[in-house]
Parts: structure tokens; sequence; C-alpha cells
């Protein structure tokens, strides 16, 4: 399957074009530090491939000699590999309504676009193949996993021109869209607010077969509210209205303590599903978590190292 139903093309609004360029520069400076090489650790190629045998050389692991190529030239020889490196790379992005809403900071769907654009980038200095889905209550655009340079533009040139919609979001849908178009073991990225439920089984099937980690993309006020008194908030899924009372502490603690506990809730599917898992927020740096992350990947396995990595506070 080589594309999803898609939409046709969007014009280009006037000055896109130039804030893609903008991006990519700076998410590539960010790369570059220190990002890549914990990427390079944290996720593997599928095995190594015999390249050559060569004469023992002082300091070789004498478990590689060849006995047969030893015994007929009478020297020692060894078996030399290298590892396959070539990663599949698949990055989902959510574009549904709830991610074009923050309240400090930057949108959940500018830190979506540049996280995006960062594992790119990442992926592609390792020479991976990289491939793009942007979803809500459906596939929205599928480019499946490629290795050349417009990549990184790419990513960000969906992003940006993803319009705020009262879409919501599938995430079923989009784990058996991937199980579906991926044949090969792949790297997959999921980067969301993760603003839905009933996905576990999903993405359980999804992560028995990938390597999958979560970016869960929050905003501040999940964990900060101000007392600012009788507030009209707006579903940006379904446009419904709700009026909340933020004057007193016993309704802010109610209201943080729900956020709390979706995160734990989201914390136990993720273990339960093998899949790895980092918090990302919108008032913080991301490059920093991004880089905590993927040296916890190689301290440890993935059932027993932390899922929650926050985005610059620690």
């Amino acid at each position: 399957m080589s594309s999803a139903p898609t939409k046709n093309r969007k014009t280009v609004p006037p000055g896109v074009f130039a804030e893609i360029r903008r991006l990519h520069f700076r998410m590539r400076r960010l790369v570059n530090e220190g990002v890549a090489g914990g990427y390079r650790s944290a996720f593997r190629g599928q095995g190594l491939e015999f390249e050559e045998v060569r004469e023992y050389t002082p300091g070789d692991d004498i478990r590689s000699i060849d006995w047969k190529v030893t015994a007929r030239l009478r020297k020692p020889y060894v078996k030399s590999y290298r590892e396959e490196r070539e990663l599949n790379v698949m990055i989902a992005l959510d574009v549904s309504g709830s991610t074009h809403t923050g309240s400090r900071g930057k949108l959940r769907s500018e830190l979506i676009a540049q996280i995006g654009g960062a594992l790119t980038l990442v992926a592609m200095r390792n020479n991976d193949r990289v491939g793009l889905v942007t979803f809500s209550d459906q596939i929205d655009r599928y480019f499946p996993p490629r290795r050349n340079r417009s990549s990184a533009w790419r990513v960000l040139h969906e992003v940006l021109l993803a319009e705020p919609t009262p879409r919501g979001t599938d995430f079923s849908g989009l784990c058996d869209f991937l199980s579906g178009v991926l044949h090969r073991r792949s790297v997959v990225f999921i980067v969301s607010d993760f603003n839905g439920d009933g996905f576990q089984r999903a993405l359980a099937r999804l992560g028995k077969r990938h390597d999958v980690t979560a970016l869960v993309v929050a905003d501040v006020s999940e964990a900060e509210l101000p007392e600012v008194g009788l507030v009209t908030v707006v579903d940006p899924e379904t446009a419904e209205t709700r009026l909340i009372d933020l004057s007193t502490s016993a309704d802010r603690e109610s209201l943080l303590s729900a956020s709390q506990q979706r995160w734990r809730a989201l914390e136990r599917t993720f273990r339960a599903c093998d899949v790895g898992a980092i918090r990302l927020e919108t008032d913080q740096p991301f490059i920093g978590s991004l880089r905590r992350y993927f040296e916890s990947r190689r301290a440890a396995p993935l059932s027993s190292r932390s899922v929650s990595a926050s985005a610059g506070r620690s």
C-alpha cells in the first residue's frame, strides 16, 4: 500500500515556506546537540551481517576466530561483521482538534511539528528510511518510509499546513493502519496529546511487532491552574462548552487530580502494551528530554525503565 486516502493539496499560505526553512535549520542545530548519538545507540539495526574474513590482530575477540580458515592457512583468521544499521522509521503526528490548544509558550500542534522535524532529521542523519503519517479521526496523509533529503521538509510542510478542525482522534484506527502497511519491523514514534481511550488492544498489537515510542505532548495547564474564577472552556474536538470555577482551591485540585489520574492511566497502558513513552510540555524545551530518553533505552530494557521524562523541569 503506497498511500492512504487524502484530501486535495492545500494552498501554501504566504510566509509558510520561510517558517518551514527557519524550523528546519533550528531543528538541525538542536539535533546536533548530542541527540543523534543517543538515538543511534538506542535504536539498533536488525542484526549483524557477515563482511569478510581477515587475519587476526591483537585485541580481536578470540570467539570470532574462523577455525577452518585458520587451520587451512596455518595463521589465525577472524570473521568480521558489520551492523545492519538501516532502520525503518515511521513518524505518526496527531493533527486532531485538541492539538490546536495551549495556554502558554506554544500550541501543542507547534510542538508536535518541531518534535516531528527533529525525529526525522536524526533518523536521516543515521541513513534510516523515514515515513510520515498524519492522523485525526482518520488517516489524513501517509508517506511510506523513504531515504531522501526531502523527508524533514515534508514533515514540517504537512504539519504546518494542518488546519484546526473539530475532528477527534482515532488511535485504534492509526495502530491498525500502521500494522497493515509496515511489513518489516520498524521504529514507530507516535506524537500526540493522546486525548482518547479504548486503543489499548490495537496499540498492543502494534507494539508486539514494532518498536513503538509514545511522545505525549502536554500543556502547563495540566499541572498549574490560575485562580481566575468562572471560565468557559470549549472542547476543540466536539465544540461542546463547559463552565468551570477556578476560584476555589478545591475545584482546581479536583481538575489537577483528574489530569494526574489520566497520565497514570496512560502510563499503565503504555507498560501493558510494551511501549516506551516520554512526556513533553509546550512551555519547556524538548531536546534534553529526548536525549535522556534515548540514554534510558540504552541503559535498561523497556520493561524496567521509566516511561516518563519531564521536558526540562529536572
